[in-house]
């Protein structure tokens, strides 16, 4: 309030005669904004306490390939997981990409479907948030070829039991280490050629339970992104799912 001594001692003089709708209305007509500005301040505040206090902590990351899941068998590859290890649903997560469609090839009429997946795999593989991949075998051969798949032999052997359980179910496929697709679509050389390798990288888990009779239609895979930060809980996944029902 600006003004003498004398004129705001007026003013507060004058405000306490007014009847309290007239006190309501001189308020909202001189206090406006900085009334907004702090219930603005206030709101933005409680929104940021409650998105922490309810926020939960990703445990792992699934992308689902080429293969539709429904309700039932969402719940089972993703909550029950956590409850079967004891994990506090309400403090954490498994964080799930689903209908990712994979094709190297597609129809037309998938193609924007597919450029869509495929950068959203690879946005969430540089950003760390992709753990593993429940897929089909066309899916299985793009991600494999990619090079984004890590091999599992290494990794479950950090857990003889398991190993000794789940090599027979251990797939072989083709890893491009390099090639000259770039100079043969832009028409510099004529034969296409490859450098690859063969990495036991992904799971056949077909004839598991929870999967045996899902109806998938064909062959399932489980492989894991060979940057994960989750190696230990990949490792408790896959001892779940042979067991889940």
């Amino acid at each position: 309030m600006r003004g003498s001594p004398e004129e705001r001692a007026a003013v507060r003089a004058s405000f306490k005669k007014m009847p309290p709708a007239k006190k309501i209305d001189y308020i909202l007509t001189y206090y406006r904004l900085p009334i907004f500005t702090a219930v603005v301040a206030i709101a933005v505040l409680i929104s940021s306490l409650i998105s922490q206090l309810t926020k939960k902590e990703p445990v792992l990351y699934i992308g689902f390939a080429n293969v539709v899941v429904g309700e039932t068998m969402q719940q089972t590859l993703t909550e029950d997981f956590l409850s079967a290890e004891n994990i506090d649903l309400k403090k954490n997560e498994i964080i799930a990409y689903y209908d990712l469609y994979v094709s190297d090839n597609p129809p037309a009429e998938d193609h924007q479907y597919a450029y869509a997946s495929k950068l959203k795999i690879l946005g969430a593989i540089n950003a760390e948030q992709m753990d593993l991949f429940l897929m089909n075998k066309e899916a299985w051969d793009q991600i494999s070829a990619s090079g984004f798949l890590l091999d599992l032999d290494e990794l479950l052997k950090t857990d003889p039991a398991l190993y000794q359980k789940l090599s027979e179910y251990l797939g072989t496929n083709t890893v491009i280490l390099d090639d000259n697709s770039v100079e043969v679509s832009l028409g510099v050389e004529d034969t296409y050629e490859s450098e690859t390798e063969e990495s036991a990288n992904a799971l056949d888990v077909s004839s598991f339970p929870v999967f045996r009779d899902a109806g998938f239609g064909g062959d399932i895979y489980l492989g894991a992104v060979a940057n994960t930060k989750h190696a230990e809980q990949i490792v408790s996944y896959i001892r779940y799912i042979t067991a889940a029902k």
